[in-house]
């Protein structure tokens, strides 16, 4: 009884493992805008810049909002700056709702063989939606010593800090 309940408990760990392994895969992943999602960063002003981060489906709105500023730590240090503090945040979601038609439930089609086989389509006539999550913020980039900038001083982000924090999750 013993060895049966030990077989049980490595199947269930073995599928929580690849349960959570296919879902990650399927999230959006870290890199520059593509179709499944990614960042997208333009120059708005002097060392003002509007970053987005584009999630998909799989992809949580507080994994978006990381990812996002992941980002903008990312863009502070490649130009050279240590600081940023977000001006605006103009975040969104975006809901896409598929009503896909369907002629006939089933279809039997005539196999090579001979034989028939019936293949019963799914339910395709109910709407489906999704909720992608799109994290947009217009940041200032600065050294914390620049005397212009002491009014952020307390909502200062510091971008070495973040990429530390972060660097294990996102990637």
């Amino acid at each position: 009884m013993i060895h049966a309940i030990q077989i049980t408990n490595k199947f269930v760990i073995f599928g929580s493992i690849f349960v959570a392994l296919v879902f990650s895969a399927c999230a959006t992943a870290y890199g520059p805008r593509n179709s499944m999602g990614g960042y997208e960063d333009k120059v708005v002003g002097e060392n003002m810049i509007e970053v987005r981060f584009y999630g998909n489906q799989h992809t949580t709105k507080e994994e978006t909002a990381r990812r996002l500023l992941f980002r903008c730590a990312e863009i502070t240090l490649e130009n050279e700056f240590d600081s940023f503090v977000v001006l605006q945040d103009q975040s969104y979601s975006e809901e896409t709702v598929n009503n896909p038609t369907i002629d006939k439930p089933f279809e039997t089609r005539e196999s090579m063989s001979g034989g028939v086989r019936t293949t019963v389509s799914p339910d395709l006539t109910h709407a489906t939606a999704s909720t992608n999550w799109v994290a947009v913020y217009v940041i200032s980039i600065y050294n914390e010593n620049d005397s212009p900038y002491s009014q952020y001083k307390r909502s200062r982000l510091d971008a070495n800090q973040i990429i530390e924090d972060y660097k294990g999750e996102i990637r």
